[in-house]
């Protein structure tokens, strides 16, 4: 159940993963879409904007022109003797009309026709308001829109009966149109010239949902779009001083791109708009694609991890019981030919001890730690190492550390504190979670024997102190592991009378007796040595500084002192000890060794300066 939480909430941090990735690669796509749409936008309108910026320029040039002509024909009377030539030059400009009118919305066209134009009321009345020229649009008598450039005249025209104040030229909205590049996406695009508050100046036929009767562009976007505000402020901000951009904006589930660019007309911007599916539709199929490619490969990814780890799964479960199938073989092996072993598990701190033969050493179950702490008041290890400890050795974290497959175990030696019986343990590794090892079996094998021929190459035979031989490998194993040590070097004074007065085996009895005093000197992991005649030694493992050296030689010394009762005789030695520290003097143990006996002999000498006053007083 837990192993199927956690494929669960793996796939589910994957598809997360994915989705995530989705969302910030659609994100930073439609950033890049937006400005090279943008940038493209900026370019098609930027030559909408200078072809009607010309355009306007020439009509005004044109007007002025007109003005100045038609004044001086009208001083000779030769005005209307003249239409033919501007009717000549419609072709070339494709105006509608050009005429003549006054307030009363009277007009004089080219044509020849003339009469009251009520339709165009409200365009006379924005020149003669404004009192300048102007661009304005109206609706035809015939429903045609129209864009009318208009200026007051220099001096008024008389015509007939006609007194005429202002000229002005049409067009039909459609050269417009083509101006400002309402077909460049497909006729589907609307284009405005607004002033810089949104006052729709001029607009081309409607192609979008945005109605023709519109005024205002920036509050009819407000009161009927969902804009991009960030964008949509930027652009009310800047447009007064003569800004480009894009907008976003939605209407009615339909999102446009809205384009503004300065006009060199006033302060006259224009302004397209265009559904964003028309202008990225290409840029957009390739995001969905590449999304949809994305999550596929993500998919496939998916598919392939929860393979693996499915397989990795079984896998583990046939590991396990080949583990657990080893595991009962061995049990079975050990519990026919093992005196004890144990079998711990060190996940929930517990234990199964078996004996085969002789009285169970400990119970039967129940705390591994307990257990531990159990052996470890017993027995010792047998290490060169310094504090070496059993439940050190044998904690789990340990135990974990040193066994890491099946084929690793771990070997270790200890006997009892009196050094009464000597054993082998040998721990091998029973089960495993993942790679985790949670069971071990602890199997004991009793090396009393082999201790004992161990014992004697390394024992002198008649103290039961260490060898030479062995004080060598000691010194050896501490230097190779730099591990600190205090050296004494001592020998007897006055050994050699005790032999000559009381014979050989009075002074063997005495070597036995000091050799148990300086037992009794030294912890249970320091060494004692007799190295050949009456010269012995001592290693005291661990940092010692010399004043605590001079105390204890001084202790050896007065306890050797104290008078042996042997066979009936009261016999007195005394002792010369020299110490020496490593590596706080030196790195080398033979320098080390040399200095130890240096200080015995100085010491020796000490010694019989004051036995000679002695015998001198």
């Amino acid at each position: 159940m837990m192993k199927k939480r956690k494929n669960i909430l793996l796939i589910a941090g994957m598809l997360l993963a994915l989705l995530v990735g989705i969302l910030v690669y659609t994100d930073y796509t439609q950033e890049q879409i937006y400005q090279e749409s943008t940038e493209n936008l900026l370019s098609t309108y930027g030559q909408s904007a200078k072809t009607f910026t010309m355009f306007a320029q020439r009509n005004w040039n044109i007007l002025t022109d007109w003005d100045s002509y038609l004044g001086a024909l009208a001083e000779r009377g030769e005005q209307e003797g003249q239409w033919q030539e501007y009717i000549a030059q419609k072709a070339t400009w494709q105006y509608t009309d050009f005429y003549l009118f006054n307030e009363q919305c009277e007009f004089w066209t080219t044509a020849g026709r003339q009469g009251t134009a009520e339709h165009m009321r409200a365009a006379f009345e924005e020149l003669y308001t404004a009192n300048e020229p102007v661009i304005t649009s109206y609706t035809s008598s015939q429903g045609v829109r129209k864009i009318m450039f208009a200026m007051p005249m220099e001096q008024p025209l008389q015509l007939g009966d006609t007194t005429y104040t202002a000229l002005a030229v049409s067009y039909d909205n459609a050269v417009l149109e083509k101006l400002l590049g309402s077909m460049v996406y497909e006729g589907q695009s609307d284009c405005y010239i607004v002033r810089s508050n949104g006052d729709v100046v001029l607009s081309t036929e409607t192609k979008t949902e945005i109605p023709e009767q519109m005024t205002n562009l920036f509050d009819y976007l407000q009161q009927n779009a969902r804009v991009d505000k960030p964008y949509y402020d930027t652009m009310v901000q800047t447009l007064p001083q003569g800004g480009e951009g894009c907008v976003l904006f939605t209407m009615n589930g339909q999102k446009y791109y809205l384009i503004y660019q300065p006009l060199s007309i006033l302060d006259w911007s224009i302004i397209g708009i265009v559904p964003t599916g028309v202008v990225d539709a290409g840029m957009r199929r390739v995001q969905n694609a590449t999304i949809l490619v994305i999550a596929l490969l993500g998919l496939l990814i998916m598919a392939g991890v929860v393979k693996i780890q499915r397989d990795a799964e079984r896998n583990r479960r046939r590991e396990l019981e080949r583990r657990r199938e080893k595991s009962d073989m061995m049990f079975a092996g050990m519990a026919r030919v093992v005196e004890r072993f144990a079998v711990c598990d060190l996940d929930r701190d517990r234990y199964q001890y078996y004996e085969r033969h002789g009285e169970a050493l400990y119970p039967p179950e129940g705390s591994y730690q307990q257990l531990l702490e159990q052996i470890s008041r017993k027995y010792v290890v047998l290490t060169d190492s310094e504090n070496a400890k059993i439940t050190q050795m044998l904690a789990p974290e340990n135990l974990r550390r040193l066994i890491k497959t099946d084929n690793d175990s771990l070997k270790l030696e200890y006997a009892a504190r009196d050094k009464s019986a000597f054993f082998m343990m040998t721990v091998v590794p029973m089960a495993w979670k993942g790679d985790r090892l949670t069971r071990v079996m602890m199997i004991v094998q009793d090396m009393g024997e082999q201790h004992l021929l161990q014992s004697l190459a390394n024992t002198d035979g008649l103290t039961g102190l260490l060898n030479k031989r062995y004080f060598d490998r000691v010194l050896t194993v501490l230097e190779q592991h730099s591990q600190p040590f205090a050296l004494f070097y001592m020998d007897l004074d006055r050994f050699k009378p005790v032999n000559d007065t009381y014979g050989h085996d009075v002074g063997d009895e005495l070597l036995k007796g000091v050799a148990q005093r300086l037992q009794s000197c030294i912890r249970s992991r320091d060494y004692a040595f007799r190295l050949g005649g009456d010269e012995f030694a001592l290693l005291l493992l661990g940092p010692m500084t010399q004043e605590t050296c001079a105390r204890k030689m001084d202790m050896i010394c007065e306890m050797i002192a104290v008078p042996y009762e042997i066979d009936g005789n009261t016999v007195s030695v005394g002792a010369s000890c020299g110490y020496a520290l490593y590596p706080a003097e030196s790195v080398d143990v033979q320098q080390v060794r040399c200095i130890a006996d240096q200080r015995m002999y100085e010491n020796k000498q000490a010694n019989h300066a004051r036995q000679d006053g002695a015998e001198g007083i």
